[in-house]
Formats: C-alpha cells, structure tokens, sequence
C-alpha cells in the first residue's frame, strides 16, 4: 500500500507494506491500546471485527493499484490512498 501526499509544491510518498498493515489491525483491539480510545468513540471500534478486516486486507492484495482514498481539498491538498 502506499499513501500519496502533496501540499502545495512539496509531495510525500509513504510506503506501508501489507504486512504491517496486517499486523496493525491485529494489534488495535488488544487491551493496552484499547485504554487510549476515549470512551465516545469506543463504542464504534467495538464495532468492528478486526479479525475479518484483516482477512479483507489479504484478499484485496491481488488488486494492486486500487485506489481505497482519494481526496482534494480546496486548498490544493491532495492524498491518495493506493494498494
């Protein structure tokens, strides 16, 4: 996966394999990160299955190129989000 950002005249590649991004969402309901979520937006993360949405990250893995985000704001701003 990678993250494009571009302000102004300066552009930002950041490259985040899957693996780490895998890892992470593995990592993000565990109890010792649980405690830094304030306890309005905790009820959305209980939400969530992180198992399945890691699943979901394997399978989209054989869509490389695919734009997840693609956002511009008004003042030039721009992040793009690909696999």
């Amino acid at each position: 996966m990678r993250i494009y950002i571009k302000t102004g005249n300066r552009k930002f590649t950041i490259p985040i394999p899957l693996i780490f991004l895998r890892f992470g969402l593995l990592l993000f309901n565990r109890p010792f990160i649980r405690k830094y979520i304030p306890e309005k937006e905790r009820k959305y993360v209980d939400i969530i299955d992180f198992v399945q949405l890691s699943k979901c990250v394997g399978i989209l893995k054989e869509y490389r190129g695919l734009k997840l985000v693609e956002v511009k704001a008004k003042d030039g701003t721009e992040v793009v989000i690909k696999l």
